[in-house]
């Protein structure tokens, strides 16, 4: 900081100046006295945890960030140190899964508080204090620090009169602990029992900022994000503030480009795939949980090259979309997706998958794009119980734009789960192909069903059921292994009143 000549060190204003920044930005505070440990630029997804952890008003902060985001040492060093220098703090203790990890990383923040060169020179010898033990050290400025394991005791702990005013949670919960219910259940009642109530609540300078990835459906991140969607959904005030951020979107493009440009990304992509561990990439890199218990396997993930097929006869395309009814952030997504049905061999490609926030002009705007590109014979659409006010204005769009594939009003019937379980019989029988490029979202929520997060895109797919009996297309062997299910459904559909059904389906696989 001070051998590129940029401060002079005497030259208090400047140096005055600087230290106030630093104070009031974890940012500033990073590149200015640790530049070796973060020499990468930072992105636009970190400055969404340095606007968390700057803002004290933030009690609670849970921020999910990809491996190698540098999030521990943007809080364990960067943010901790800060509040030790700037005598923020009193009582600090960091939580890790293990009680080994949490000494390790307090030790490094040991070192770098007292070997730091930038920081000797700004704050003399502030940091020369009494340190003592692995398990508890001291500043000269009388701030404790005190590292414990995960299920150490935390409640009732006293420094002085001071009780914990900051506790920094770094991976809670480890990769083995998450799979077991039990242990699951005594990590949630750790947490809110004895972590929560550690804090003096009476207090207003108390924080506790938790980082990690969504390791399980179940952890409890997964139940904190979940917990905050809700409450936003709801137009409630969240008990957490959550930071959740990917490495990349669903069409692997670097949402980090600087460190990850998008050919890394997809090169780590085939790579986890190649091994079977997709599942693996999806929660270390894009904090999407992935159930152990789904019925989806990875091995029914069958792929194809689109240079493949393209000049394959007798491939009818059709564009499915699940439309959200509104674009709030905590809203589902809109999601679009393009099936090629190989009638004769009996096959599904899943050639193109788009989901996001889209309004109702650019939901019609993006259907109409796929039909153009991909030639498409049909345009399945979920109306729910609106028909006619979703497709008024839908058909007058497709007037309006000249397309003139048949418009055919998807209608949910039953429960979400068992639409998409409708899917099993297709994908055991490797009767499913997927797009390499296109279709991670789709896996990674059939991988999570039954307890996914997130259901746009599988939900938008499970249509493509009722859109082939629509047209009068059936995979007779596909059904095979479940008749009685089937059966149910036909009789569910004879059951229908006429102005439910269309009174003579157009055969679009014929067109």
């Amino acid at each position: 900081m001070f051998d590129d000549g940029e401060i002079d060190p005497r030259d208090k204003e400047a140096l005055a100046d600087l230290l106030k920044r630093c104070c009031l930005s974890t940012k500033v505070f990073c590149k200015t006295f640790f530049p070796n440990r973060f020499r990468a630029p930072f992105s636009a997804l970190h400055d969404q945890i340095f606007a968390v952890l700057d803002d004290d008003r933030i009690k609670k902060a849970l921020i999910l960030a990809p491996r190698g985001f540098g999030k521990t040492s943007i809080t364990q060093l960067g943010f901790t140190s800060k509040r030790i220098l700037f005598g923020e703090s009193r009582f600090i203790v960091p939580i890790s899964c293990s009680s080994m990890q949490a000494v390790t990383q307090t030790e490094a923040l040991k070192r770098e508080l007292m070997s730091n060169t930038t920081i000797a020179r700004l704050f003399g010898g502030n940091m020369k204090g009494d340190w003592f033990g692995k398990d508890q050290w001291v500043t000269s400025s009388n701030v404790c620090v005190m590292p414990r394991g995960s299920g150490q005791q935390v409640r009732g702990l006293l420094y002085g009169d001071y009780r914990p005013d900051l506790i920094v949670i770094d991976d809670l919960e480890d990769s083995e602990a998450v799979r077991s219910e039990e242990r699951r259940a005594k990590m949630k009642e750790y947490l809110y029992a004895d972590v929560l109530n550690s804090v003096d609540e009476k207090d207003d300078n108390w924080r506790v900022v938790m980082i990690g990835t969504l390791l399980h459906e179940d952890a409890i991140t997964a139940n904190i994000l979940n917990e905050y969607e809700q409450a936003l959904k709801e137009g409630r005030k969240p008990d957490w503030h959550v930071v959740h951020l990917s490495i990349c979107d669903s069409q692997y493009r670097s949402n980090w480009p600087d460190a990850f440009p998008d050919e890394k990304v997809r090169g780590m992509v085939e790579e986890y795939r190649r091994r079977g561990l997709l599942d693996v990439f999806a929660r270390e890199y894009m904090n999407l949980p992935v159930s152990g218990e789904s019925n989806f396997k990875r091995e029914y993930f069958k792929y194809f090259e689109e240079g493949e097929i393209t000049k394959e006869k007798g491939i009818v395309n059709l564009v499915l979309v699940d439309p959200a009814k509104t674009t709030n952030e905590s809203s589902c997504d809109t999601a679009l997706v393009v099936v090629g049905v190989d009638v004769e061999n009996h096959r599904l490609f899943i050639r193109e998958v788009i989901n996001g926030k889209l309004h109702p002009d650019e939901q019609y705007e993006m259907a109409f794009q796929l039909i153009r590109r991909w030639r498409a014979r049909a345009l399945g659409w979920e109306v729910t119980g609106l028909n006619e006010f979703i497709t008024y204005p839908l058909k007058n769009a497709m007037r309006e734009k000249n397309i003139t594939v048949p418009l055919v009003e998807l209608k949910a019937r039953g429960k979400k789960e068992d639409r998409i379980a409708a899917l099993l019989p297709f994908y055991r029988q490797g009767l499913v192909y997927h797009n390499k490029t296109t279709c991670l979202d789709l896996e990674m929520q059939l991988l999570s069903y039954p307890r996914s997060r997130r259901w746009d895109v599988m939900d938008a797919l499970a249509y493509v059921v009722e859109l082939l009996e629509s047209g009068e297309c059936y995979f007779l062997e596909a059904w095979s292994e479940t008749a009685e299910g089937i059966e149910a459904e036909y009789k569910e559909l004879e059951e229908l009143d006429a102005e439910d059904r269309d009174e003579k389906p157009v055969n679009y696989m014929l067109v």
